[in-house]
């Protein structure tokens, strides 16, 4: 899951999560992507694309991508799934 915050200009900060259906959703418009590549390559159009999604989804935005880019920032939080959440013992 990928956590954001989301601050469109002179707006309220709001916060989405984006799932596994939100990043199918990317893909499925993106072509070759693939989880993998998002996490490795992570590029800010791709980001923007699944946190639009999830904002939709959400019912928290209601415009298009293009508006979505146009007027809001992005703040995230990769949140990998079996991840230890404590730091390991040197």
């Amino acid at each position: 899951m990928i956590e954001f915050k989301v601050r469109p200009e002179g707006g309220e900060l709001f916060e989405v999560t984006a799932t596994t259906r939100d990043i199918l959703s990317w893909e499925k418009v993106t072509k070759g992507a693939s989880l993998k590549q998002l996490m490795e390559n992570l590029h800010t159009a791709d980001l923007y694309k699944v946190a639009h999604f999830a904002a939709k989804r959400q019912q928290l935005f209601t415009g298009s991508l293009q508006e979505f880019e146009e007027t809001c920032d992005l703040e995230f939080e990769i949140e990998e799934e079996g991840q230890d959440p404590t730091p390991s013992a040197r």
